[in-house]
């Protein structure tokens, strides 16, 4: 278990204790220090330390009105920082343009409502934007070939020229997360993805997300509400309460009875199923 102020990186069987040694093996993505966020006046969360890096699955999980979708906004500058710096490489984020931006970050959120009856293939492709000249001056790139590349990653190449309307919300999500997928990004954000859809549908997108994270070395953070989900698919966990990040760890480390219950305020019982190797949380009746 790693406290809010370390930033040390993963390594293979435990946490890193020496951070300029782990430096070389594990470069972040992105560095948090001292980040406060909320909302004009309002601090949400304050003094927030930790890293993002690449080839690992990251998620966040706390109580409801935590701030866990803010930190999720503050990191793609739908809000900006009360305070601290972010560093996406050696850069810090403010002065990344928007552009610039949205070609090294992609978010999937939490609900997508889009009015006008686009196809899916339309709505894929406005992911590439980005990495066109001249931003939205040229267009949709209907036949990227990332485009077919995150319409088949995603099982969803029966669908492109459906309207997004027609849509059941499972569905969406993964058009969204095709869009996402789409951009190319080196940082991919999730905002409760796998909310209000069935397991099924919930599995194939942490799924994909999590292949994507090997294969491609992306760097990925997720908001879950789904505590047992967050313990199959997430590397490293960050806990959230009180303002601030209360805990911090590889997944093995941090679900616990003990650092759940804290959180939670709930007593919860946590155990590894044969041959899953991953812990596992039941409610105590």
């Amino acid at each position: 278990m790693i406290n809010s102020s370390d930033h040390s990186s993963p390594q293979g069987g435990g946490i890193a204790e020496n951070q300029s040694a782990a430096s070389k093996a594990w470069d972040p993505i992105l560095e948090v220090t001292g980040l406060s966020c909320g909302y004009g006046e309002q601090v949400v969360l304050d003094q927030l330390n930790f890293n993002l890096w690449p080839g690992f699955f990251c998620g966040i999980l706390g109580p409801n009105g935590c701030g866990k979708s803010t930190l999720i906004n503050t990191i793609c500058r739908v809000n900006e920082p009360l305070g601290g710096s972010l560093l996406f490489g050696e850069q810090e984020l403010r002065t990344i343009s928007r552009q610039e931006l949205a070609a090294k970050i992609a978010v999937v959120p939490q609900e997508t409502h889009i009015a006008f009856p686009f196809k899916v293939r339309e709505v894929v492709a406005m992911g590439r934007n980005p990495h066109l000249s001249g931003f939205f001056g040229s267009g949709y790139d209907l036949e990227n070939e990332m485009v077919d590349q995150a319409l088949t990653a995603t099982g969803i190449s029966h669908l492109a020229e459906r309207a997004i309307t027609r849509l059941s919300g499972g569905e969406r999500q993964l058009v969204m997360l095709a869009r996402a997928l789409a951009q190319e990004p080196r940082l991919l954000l999730l905002d409760e993805p796998t909310s209000n859809l069935d397991i099924s549908h919930a599995v194939g997108i942490l799924r994909l997300v999590a292949a994507k994270v090997r294969q491609e070395k992306l760097a990925a953070l997720a908001v879950f509400h789904d505590l047992n989900l967050a313990a199959v698919f997430a590397d490293y966990l960050f806990l959230v309460k009180d303002g601030t990040i209360r805990y911090q760890g590889e997944t093995n480390e941090v679900i616990t009875e003990e650092i759940l219950s804290d959180l939670y305020e709930l007593p919860l019982t946590v155990y590894t199923p044969p041959g899953l190797g991953r812990p596992q949380v039941a409610v105590c009746v």
